[in-house]
């Protein structure tokens, strides 16, 4: 087996990266409470615990495989990386008391495009180790925005302010959500998806992703 970004063959005690790539993945503390994603949103939006595995910086090894599994067909780096987060969150208090797992949806079109949702190998991971349901129809993308890299912070807010819908509300009432992204880049898309979720009485929202930048 080759590496998946830089293609050497793979040697013994190496899984899916070499270990000169694995090197190059900026990786943070995922089991600290306090995580930089956790301070990124701070102060945005309710939420009870958020965590990441590493920041997103486009040419390192690690955002590259994030890339491919949601632009170039290659999804299931994506479960490489939630079972790489999973391994590193044991033993910390995670996943605490989630009740259900919610995916980020994407717009029915995108979807057409693309052929898949990139955060549906991570929900499938996270809900195989840690024993959780996913509830993938309770939100949905109201409508289809264009890509938003480059786009400023206030600017992403404002696209992403009602392109989400909640449904089937009732199914997480009372319960602790576990709200999931691949990239968290300004907070825009997780901000708009747990506003809504908070709509619910009684529901609890929690978030994790991948990655996210280094300053949202």
């Amino acid at each position: 087996m080759n590496c998946l970004c830089c293609q050497k063959e793979l040697v013994d005690g190496e899984e899916f990266v070499c270990l000169d790539c694995m090197l190059g993945f900026p990786l943070v503390n995922s089991a600290d409470e306090h995580n930089p994603l956790w301070h990124n949103l701070t102060g945005k939006v309710a939420f009870e615990h958020a965590t990441h595995l590493g920041y997103y910086q486009p040419g390192d090894p690690f955002s590259l495989l994030i890339a491919q599994a949601k632009y170039d067909d290659k999804p299931m780096h994506n479960e490489l990386l939630t079972n790489m987060l999973c391994d590193r969150l044991e033993g910390s208090g995670w996943p605490f008391d989630i009740d259900v797992i919610v995916p980020v949806p994407v717009h029915w079109r995108r979807l057409l495009i693309r052929g898949y949702n990139q955060v549906t190998p991570i929900v499938r991971t996270l809900s195989r180790r840690w024993h959780l349901p996913v509830a993938s129809n309770c939100l949905s993308r109201s409508h289809y925005t264009a890509s938003q890299v480059g786009m400023s912070a206030d600017v992403r807010h404002n696209h992403q302010t009602s392109a989400f819908t909640l449904r089937n509300g009732q199914k997480l009432r009372g319960r602790h959500v576990l709200l999931v992204d691949d990239v968290c880049t300004t907070g825009a898309t997780l901000i708009s998806c747990a506003e809504q979720l908070l709509q619910v009485d009684g529901t609890r929202v929690s978030m994790l992703t991948l990655a996210a930048t280094l300053r949202l």
